[in-house]
């Protein structure tokens, strides 16, 4: 009986190492995942912003300009309620984003 106890003890205890090493290689490579999809959401947004600005200022004349913005003006007046509606979901978004960092904040802290 002792001989097994021996031989399964050891066995079981490893096992189970190997269990929590699993366990927390993954979180953390979830965690590196996210950091990862984070920053290239932001590098994706500081291009766009980067491309609009520059599409404005080299390809497109004053009075094109002029005209597109008062299209947008008056779109948004029509559609008041969708703008409403967007602006709930950005803010929606952003309640996320923020619930997501602090989130990662706690297990950074954990560990």
């Amino acid at each position: 009986m002792e001989l097994i106890l021996a031989i399964i003890g050891p066995c079981l205890g490893g096992i189970i190492s190997v269990g929590v090493w699993q366990s927390r290689r993954n979180s953390e490579n979830v965690q590196s995942g996210l950091n990862n999809l984070h920053s290239c959401v932001h590098e994706m947004s500081l291009k766009v912003e980067t491309l609009s600005i520059d599409v404005a200022k080299n390809y497109v004349t004053q009075e094109e300009l002029e005209n597109h913005e008062k299209r947008e003006e008056e779109w948004h007046r029509e559609n008041q309620d969708e703008v409403k509606e967007i602006k709930s979901d950005i803010k929606e978004i952003k309640e996320m984003q923020w619930s997501m960092r602090l989130d990662m904040l706690d297990i950074k802290d954990r560990k």
